[in-house]
């Protein structure tokens, strides 16, 4: 049922294709027969009416000179009335007598006698009297009706084989323009859960050639996503199978030897890799909400008010922290969202810094600035943009006691694209990192944030 209710592209494109040209040929045909039709007929009338109009002047030269006026001239053609009338009545006809009806005065377009049609055309005749008398002649349409059904029997046998040639003509050449297309299915229905193979694109470089390139280029973004996913989930694994070996490990040895531990120490183990644990887990669904795409509620967010309160917390824990080009600055953002987008931003230059940490935020052309410097060893360049996927790390930080998991960063340019902007990482003029977020400025009902960078 479903093949019936939804035939192949084929099928349509021939179907409509031969309807349209089945449709525009009868019309055409039937215009034809009505135009040629009324051709003949009016060719006809014109004859009757030059014959009627010589007999007439012919009649009028012998009223002059002979005794005789109702003599008519006999007709060659059989199919031709000629009739000489007065007062409706027939006084004379080309046979010699007035038998017969009167012949329609003026004439119609159409007369018929028994079965036969004729048309019929008059010219008045004046007699001495004063009366007028009129020579009507009729010309059969008998040989315009032969002509006119020969016609339609003709349209009605070649319309119906140039719509058959043509629906076959349209198979054949949808056919094998749709072979590519039928080769590209194929062979992408082939391709199942291997996306390393392609599709073979046609010769040329028509829609379908096009349509194969575009294919192609689907797998290459399905390959590289099935990778990164795989790699993703390859690295959450080893990551959230660390705390929980670690926690298996102490739990074995206070078991099987309950003198090399005590509960305290067991206690500390479990609760620094169970948040440890509880962080990782945060941080990928916060990163799986991000991918979803929006979904956090944004209102207008001082981003200074959150730099200031981090910067407290980095002198809290013995950070020496410069907040001198720390301006006014204000966002449309998910409040929560960009607090943990700079938190982590300063969790990672606390990580790497020797001894301080400098913020600058600045407004310059529509855009809010922020910058990170720490005075650490800083980021080859090489490496600044691998580092901001997910559980990605610099080569020195990838044991627990450097550093997290690999999604600080990442965490950081998802808040930033989700926010409008962007994240990268340069060189501090201290010689450290430099990380730098890029937000859209938010100037709704602040006004205030119109400080130049320097």
């Amino acid at each position: 049922m479903t093949s019936l209710r939804l035939p192949s592209l084929r099928v349509r494109i021939t179907v409509t294709t031969t309807v349209i040209v089945l449709a525009v040929l009868a019309c055409g045909a039937v215009s034809f027969l009505a135009l040629f039709r009324h051709t003949l007929i009016t060719g006809q009338s014109k004859s009757a009416d030059i014959q009627a109009a010589q007999i007439a002047a012919d009649a009028q030269h012998r009223l002059e000179n002979a005794a005789d006026p109702v003599l008519l001239p006999v007709s060659e053609v059989d199919d031709v009335i000629i009739q000489l009338q007065q007062d409706g009545r027939v006084i004379a006809t080309s046979e010699g007598d007035s038998a017969g009806p009167a012949l329609p005065v003026p004439g119609a377009e159409r007369f018929f006698v028994g079965e036969d049609s004729y048309v019929v055309q008059s010219a008045p005749v004046p007699v001495a009297s004063g009366a007028v008398q009129s020579v009507v002649v009729a010309r059969s349409l008998e040989d315009a009706d032969s002509a006119v059904r020969s016609a339609a029997l003709l349209l009605a046998a070649a319309v119906p084989t140039v719509s058959a040639f043509v629906a076959a003509l349209m198979w054949a050449v949808v056919g094998r323009s749709l072979r590519p297309v039928e080769r590209i299915r194929l062979d992408a229905e082939s391709i199942g859960a291997d996306l390393s193979r392609r599709v073979d694109p046609p010769a040329g470089k028509d829609e379908v050639a096009r349509l194969a390139a575009t294919m192609n280029r689907m797998l290459d973004r399905l390959e590289s996503s099935h990778r990164a996913q795989q790699r993703f989930v390859s690295d959450a694994s080893h990551e959230l199978r660390s705390p929980v070996a670690a926690i298996r490990q102490h739990a074995q040895v206070a078991l099987h030897h309950p003198g090399a531990t005590d509960l305290a120490s067991l206690a500390g183990v479990v609760e620094s890799e169970a948040a440890r644990l509880h962080d990782l887990v945060d941080d990928l669904l916060l990163l799986a909400r991000l991918g979803e795409g929006p979904g956090y509620d944004r209102g207008e967010v001082d981003l200074d008010d959150i730099v200031l309160a981090e910067a407290s917390r980095l002198r809290q824990l013995g950070v020496t922290v410069d907040i001198a080009a720390v301006g006014p600055a204000r966002v449309l953002a998910d409040e929560g969202l960009l607090a943990r987008a700079v938190r982590n931003a300063t969790d990672n230059a606390r990580r790497h810094a020797r001894s301080r940490i400098d913020f600058t935020l600045r407004c310059a052309n529509g855009q809010v600035v922020l910058w990170v410097d720490d005075d650490g060893d800083g980021v080859p360049e090489s490496d600044r943009d691998r580092l901001f996927r997910r559980f990605e790390r610099s080569d020195d930080n990838r044991s627990r006691a450097h550093g997290g998991a690999g999604l600080g960063l990442a965490i950081i340019a998802e808040a930033a694209r989700h926010t409008g902007g962007s994240a990268r990482l340069s060189s501090s003029p201290r010689g450290g990192a430099r990380l730098e977020i890029n937000l859209p400025e938010h100037t709704g009902d602040c006004g205030y944030c119109r400080t130049p960078a320097s």
